[in-house]
């Protein structure tokens, strides 16, 4: 049946051609598959010259899209939802075991991981990650232990997806100011998914103490920086606290801001809502190349500071452009005759690479402005706390502290919606959004809290002073009380005391065990944590085994689970191997520990 014009042989040939695109779109988000199917209608559509032709050209870039996303994604299925990760991570994990009974048979751990990271790396996953053996009780069979255990596939195989997915959004120009701000609308959709997915485990576990006591996982992370109101209170607390101390010091506050070269930025902004693709981006550059390029730079320009005998101190802010490219913006204290050196290494360091692309096209002069700002704060006209505060609120939950919305960024966005994406934007790619510099750290002000509740007689009048300072909120004076600024943790009169003794998991060494608190003079010691607390499923949810100690270890444990069989373990004791699921000829072993945890 011969079509009555061309225009309908396309339209026909589009809809009869649909399970091609399909087949060869499966293993991408749908968001990309419209894109993609756009692209492909266009060309069908608008190509010159005979129907023929043009069902090729728009085969051709459907065929070039599908190769292109094999090369990037590798076995990564892209559109999996979290349910296939979890059982491809099992198959994984299973797959790797299948190998290492495998003949040549050994029990040579060594030979074992060097076959196991082998057979991993046909999926291509990137390992680099793996802890290096000889470091906190690491060894080949911790590693093993790792490789082998589901669970770890989990966090491996969410973190490649995640990033994978991102990295083709950016290159498929789904992350600018008219596509979506700050992160894709893919990434965002499986960010809140996961939050809503670790809120209802939260919710379905439950902690007791030794006292009988029993909370919600959920209750307790809400009274915890976990909550982003206090998460915001406690951030606000020590800027307004180190802003006393550089008042009392008649020392000078800056806010710098420094961004990437036009290399890092995918888009180029032209107005609120028009953003074109930057022709100097170099394809493939993610994000996280460009944290990488920032602290790489900072890095450097520490050294030189510090060679000069000057001492910044204040906070760090990461937070991206609206194409995923991050910038910092940096509060940072300093003596008054200092501050004209320090800014001058800033800008000569932030602006040595690529310096062409900063000069004038008209005048020939160089635009630092284009890569660095410097805001010096007159304490007469405001504070510090106070002009960084948006920027805390924006990257937090874009409220006040009464819990209203802060209004509008200057993208034009809604404040608690661009803090979503900005929160986003930093789960997919683990870029850390505040970090302190040189100033007291702030896990010894969480405990010394906890001390003074419970209201205890001191021997050290440091530690009595300390506490009460934290439980006041009264950051300034807890600075004061431990010695000022600038001083390393080693050198501090007061550290935290951890169990050494715990194991993880895979049975390494787990330092993530809080005790109590020491004055390092005297020796004189207090408990900040007093009770042992034991976490398991509530009833109405699925039985489990307990966890103790609220972070997933046990002394002396040496292995971990497989999955939910409940006969799965796999265990090393001294270069012994044991499974059990396995025909026990394949292996000479010894005896070996095995704990069950559901994790």
């Amino acid at each position: 049946m011969q079509l009555c014009s061309s225009v309908e042989y396309r339209q026909h040939y589009v809809q009869q051609d649909k399970w091609f695109v399909d087949k060869c779109l499966a293993k991408v988000p749908a968001s990309f598959a419209r894109v993609i199917r756009r692209k492909h209608n266009d060309i069908v559509f608008k190509t010159e010259g005979s129907d023929t032709r043009a069902a090729a050209a728009g085969n051709g870039l459907v065929r070039e899209y599908r190769d292109h996303i094999h090369s990037v994604a590798g076995k990564f299925n892209l559109a999996a939802n979290d349910e296939e990760i979890r059982l491809q991570a099992k198959k994984i994990a299973d797959d790797i075991i299948l190998q290492l009974k495998c003949p040549p048979l050994t029990n040579d751990a060594k030979e074992l991981l060097s076959r196991a990271i082998k057979f991993a790396n046909q999926y291509d996953i990137d390992l680099s990650n793996l802890p290096e053996t000889g470091k906190a009780g690491v060894t080949e069979e911790t590693l093993l232990r790792r490789l082998t255990d589901e669970y770890y596939w989990r966090r491996v195989l969410r973190r490649g997806t995640t990033r994978r997915i991102e990295a083709e959004a950016i290159r498929l120009g789904l992350v600018n100011i008219q596509a979506g701000a700050y992160v894709s609308d893919e990434s965002v959709y499986r960010f809140r998914a996961q939050r809503k997915r670790n809120k209802t485990l939260l919710e379905n576990l439950k902690a007791t103490n030794d006292a009988g006591d029993e909370f919600s996982l959920q209750d307790l992370a809400d009274t915890s920086v976990a909550n982003p109101a206090i998460r915001r209170s406690e951030l606000m607390t020590r800027i307004a606290g180190q802003e006393r101390i550089a008042r009392d010091l008649s020392h000078v506050g800056v806010f710098i801001t420094v961004t990437c070269p036009s290399r890092f930025h995918a888009f180029k902004r032209l107005s609120k809502k028009k953003a074109v693709a930057n022709t100097y981006h170099i394809p493939g550059t993610t994000p996280l190349d460009g944290q990488a390029y920032l602290s790489q730079v900072y890095s450097r320009l520490r050294a030189a500071l510090h060679r000069r005998s000057i001492n910044p101190y204040g906070f760090r802010i990461a937070e991206p452009h609206h194409d995923g490219c991050p910038h910092w913006h940096l509060l940072l204290f300093v003596e008054s005759e200092q501050v004209k050196t320090m800014l001058e290494l800033f800008r000569s360091y932030f602006t040595k690479e690529d310096q062409q692309e900063l000069i004038n096209r008209v005048s020939g002069k160089i635009k630092w402005q284009r890569r660095i700002k410097f805001i010096q704060i007159n304490w007469k006209r405001g504070s510090a706390a106070g002009y960084i505060a948006k920027y805390i609120s924006k990257n937090i939950d874009g409220k006040q502290t009464d819990g209203e919305s802060i209004g509008v960024t200057h993208d034009g966005f809604e404040a608690i919606t661009a803090a979503e994406r900005v929160q986003a934007w930093a789960s997919v790619w683990g870029i850390r959004q505040f970090q302190p510099i040189g100033i007291a750290p702030v896990t010894l002000w969480r405990e010394l809290r906890r001390v003074a509740r419970q209201e205890e007689h001191f021997d050290s009048e440091i530690l009595e002073r300390a506490s009460d300072a934290a439980d006041k909120g009264d950051w300034a004076e807890y600075v004061r009380v431990l010695g000022g600024t600038g001083l390393k943790l080693c050198d501090l009169p007061l550290g935290i005391v951890r169990d050494t003794n715990l194991l993880n998991k895979y049975g390494e060494t787990s330092s993530s065990k809080i005790t109590g608190v020491v004055d390092r003079i005297d020796g004189d010691y207090i408990r900040s944590r007093i009770h042992e607390w034991t976490v398991e499923f509530s009833p109405a949810c699925e039985h489990s085994e307990p966890w103790t100690r609220v972070n997933n270890c046990t002394v002396g444990q040496t292995g971990g689970t497989l999955g939910h069989h409940d006969g799965d373990v796999f265990a090393f004791k001294e270069n012994q191997i044991f499974i059990s699921r396995f025909e026990q000829n394949y292996f000479s072993h010894g005896t070996a520990q095995a704990i069950r945890l559901d994790g």
